[in-house]
């Protein structure tokens, strides 16, 4: 059994509603009040068709966003729909920790 990125990345991901949640964050240690929400939702049309739905949501104090003008976080929600049309669900959001980390092995 693979262990849940919960358990693989303890210092960055939280799912606050437990294993059921349909949110989990992504907090860098040394970054407080920086996070991004990670939110998923599955639609059943009529038909019986399911689509997943994932979304990357910011919430960075406004302090950090004066420190770091140039950073482009507003495209953080493009950029993760990007990688999960090339990459698929579990390489984006593994992808996406990776850089909240800052580190290739954490």
């Amino acid at each position: 059994m693979r262990p849940s990125v919960q358990e693989k990345y303890p210092s960055v991901v939280s799912l606050p509603a437990g294993s059921g949640s349909e949110v989990m964050t992504l907090n860098h240690p040394e970054l407080p009040g920086c996070v991004l929400i990670l939110h998923w939702s599955v639609e059943v049309c009529r038909e019986g068709g399911v689509t997943p739905k994932m979304e990357l949501l910011t919430k960075i104090p406004e302090k950090a966003l004066k420190l770091f003008p140039s950073q482009a976080v507003g495209g953080a929600a493009e950029a993760f729909q990007s990688l999960l049309r090339v990459l698929g669900p579990e390489a984006a959001i593994e992808a996406v920790i990776m850089a909240v980390s800052l580190s290739p092995d954490t």
